[in-house]
């Protein structure tokens, strides 16, 4: 049965209310609530993974002892550092390192009196896992296909990052050894924790006391951190005092101020 004309200017009244009105209100609501949007992004590597690595390369420079180097001018040599994940990152922590230790750095290593040869057995991350419960599974039911979600009582997930650092150094001119630092082995942690699907509690080496979901609930008790005592801590601010002035090569005139005692003249 074909619509009457009542009919039609209605269903037209509508598609106006529809393609009009409503936009318009919606808009005015967003003018008096308020509406706005946030974009997202990732890195390429996550902040955490990113905070252990340089953690523990910073850890593993200090421990190193570069006093016996102190005043004699060197140049670091990094070139078997090449492939190592962070190389830049480790590069410039051991020339920080070799400054606050007081020696000079050599631009050219043909001016340079030592080379020291930098080399790195591991700067990487690993991490495990550890469920109670029964973790996420697929299943078949008549032919179909369908996953079971996570069901787990308690959850730990742990993430380190190891570094393994070397140095050598030799006389350039002659080939001979004069110093290694020996191997520094450090490894920097951080663990998420879950209970009864409530978390993550995250703490570690990188945290500063106990966190919820990013947010601290516990700050760390002076002390309850392992601390290697260091010499040079390169994670402090300090500022270095201008080297002292050249003491004079000649010895300088005085006066002589005793007295002396003349004859009396008559």
């Amino acid at each position: 049965m074909p619509s009457s004309p009542s009919t039609l200017r209605l269903r037209n009244t509508n598609r106006v209310v529809a393609g009009v009105v409503l936009p318009a209100l919606m808009a005015a609501l967003c003018l008096t609530v308020g509406c706005g949007s946030t974009r997202w992004s990732d890195s390429k590597r996550t902040a955490t993974e990113q905070m252990l690595v340089s953690d523990a390369i910073e850890r593993a420079v200090m421990r190193i002892d570069m006093q016996p180097l102190a005043g004699r001018n060197v140049f670091l040599d990094t070139t078997v550092l090449d492939d190592v994940s962070d190389d830049k990152y480790l590069t410039s922590a051991l020339r920080h390192k070799l400054l606050a230790s007081g020696c000079g750095l050599a631009s050219d290593r043909d001016k340079a009196e030592l080379v020291l040869e930098a080399r790195a057995g591991a700067v990487g991350t690993d991490r495990n896992e550890l469920l109670l419960g029964i973790p996420a599974t697929s299943v078949t039911v008549g032919g179909n296909g369908t996953s079971l979600p996570e069901m787990a009582l308690a959850k730990r997930t742990d993430q380190r990052a190891v570094v393994k650092v070397n140095i050598c150094a030799y006389e350039r001119a002659s080939g001979v050894a004069v110093w290694q630092s020996g191997v520094e082995h450090v490894a920097s942690n951080t663990r998420d924790r879950w209970l009864f699907g409530t978390g993550p509690f995250q703490d570690g080496d990188i945290n500063d006391g106990v966190e919820f979901a990013g947010e601290k609930i516990r700050k760390a008790k002076p002390g309850a951190a392992e601390e290697t005592a260091v010499a040079i801590d390169l994670r402090q601010p300090k500022v270095y005092a201008a080297p002292a002035a050249p003491e004079p090569t000649g010895a300088a005139a005085t006066a002589d101020t005793r007295a002396v005692h003349l004859p009396t003249l008559r």
